[in-house]
């Protein structure tokens, strides 16, 4: 097949069957791993927390990886990412009993993850026109919550609760990356086939940096302990921690989009603030339910919050849109998206090892109680974000 002659309309539906299938490698991932690490390691909190400092970096390193491939087009670094995630995957089924080569391949396929992070957002905004960015954003995320379904669903369907499968689940998402790259190799954009600046830092982005910053931290005690504290408190084995992610992505495939077109109706800022007040009340569920309700209820209301958590990472997009309107092209947002992704994990390979020890010193109620506070402070800076009205003005009128 000449890739050149495919027609953009097929062109972006290969996109979005490669969106599909990244996804449901993450389902199958996201569900299993943390329960592998319980299962195979015996991890405590201290330990989980720090081990996100070697998983987070490549996220770290996005920046400098897609400055090294900026002379290449962008499907062809999402090529790359596809082929990394694939090796990650592979070690992790065949070598991942073993502490330290875990470890190693874990950061392979976190460098694919985190190098595909910038490619889809940067498509995926870079096909929509400046009204109807977050409506875009919002399909394509409904796209990947079907994907995570059909993951998750595998997991929960197939996972012997006794005797996980962990080397099938990791060996079946190896294959999701094998196609993404794949997919990639075939399809070619030709207007964003242009080579990219290698680093982008500009004080109109100050902003989004910081909220970047934020997110960082918001999205790794998240990502880390909020499965843990399901897990570790409420004693959850993998297929319940896929059921609830399966659930969360089938509310998904209505509630992305829905996010989407919120960003486009009332703009980047009222999103971020609802989303980082709702949160407030996400964190004190996750860390005081036991204290408030008897072991049952209070597993139904950690389990509710996890459900919400998830949903809520949909109405971050909010600040890829708000980026875009303050880019010139469709090449500095990628380089911008990336330089977004390296920001948010200065913090992120971080504050899992802080959270660890804040939960092992003083128990894990303080470490959402500590998120609470950061979302208030989420809320405050994102209402410095322009009024949306304004940035569709600036960024439509006539040069």
């Amino acid at each position: 097949m000449d890739r050149w002659k495919l027609s953009l309309r097929t062109q972006f539906m290969l996109f979005l069957i490669a969106v599909a299938c990244m996804s449901m490698s993450a389902g199958i991932h996201d569900s299993i791993f943390n329960n592998f690490l319980s299962d195979i390691f015996h991890l405590q909190a201290g330990t989980r927390g720090w081990l996100e400092l070697p998983r987070e970096l490549p996220g770290f390193l996005v920046v400098i990886m897609a400055g090294v491939l900026a002379a290449l087009p962008i499907n062809r670094v999402g090529a790359i990412g596809g082929v990394l995630f694939m090796l990650g995957m592979i070690g992790m089924a065949t070598l991942g009993r073993s502490f330290g080569p875990m470890v190693a391949v874990m950061m392979i396929g976190s460098a694919g993850l985190h190098l595909l992070q910038p490619v889809t957002l940067s498509i995926a905004v870079a096909t929509g026109n400046a009204k109807s960015r977050g409506k875009r954003i919002g399909l394509i995320g409904a796209l990947e919550t079907t994907g995570v379904v059909i993951g998750t669903s595998f997991v929960w369907f197939f996972f012997d609760k006794v005797n996980p499968q962990y080397t099938l689940g990791f060996t079946l998402a190896a294959v999701g990356g094998a196609m993404v790259a794949i997919i990639y190799l075939t399809i070619n954009l030709k207007h964003m086939h242009q080579p990219r600046a290698r680093m982008v830092i500009r004080k109109k982005y100050s902003l989004y940096y910081i909220l970047e910053l934020l997110f960082g931290a918001r999205k790794q005690i998240f990502l880390t302990f909020g499965p843990w504290v399901l897990i570790k408190v409420y004693h959850q084995p993998a297929n319940s921690i896929a059921s609830l992610l399966m659930i969360a992505a089938l509310i998904g495939i209505v509630f992305k989009p829905l996010a989407g077109m919120a960003i486009d109706r009332f703009g980047s800022r009222k999103v971020l603030v609802f989303d980082a007040l709702t949160l407030i009340f996400v964190c004190l569920g996750y860390g005081y339910a036991l204290r408030i309700a008897e072991q049952s209820t209070a597993e139904l209301i950690a389990k509710s919050c996890f459900i919400a958590d998830n949903l809520l990472f949909a109405l971050g997009s909010a600040r890829a849109v708000y980026v875009s309107h303050l880019t010139d092209s469709h090449q500095e947002l990628t380089s911008t998206l990336a330089m977004g992704v390296s920001i948010n994990h200065i913090v992120s390979m971080l504050i899992p090892a802080v959270a660890g020890f804040v939960w092992l010193t003083f128990g894990y109620e303080k470490v959402f109680l500590s998120a609470a506070v950061l979302s208030i402070i989420v809320a405050v800076v994102a209402g410095f974000i322009p009024a949306h009205k304004k940035m569709i003005e600036e960024k439509i009128k006539p040069a």
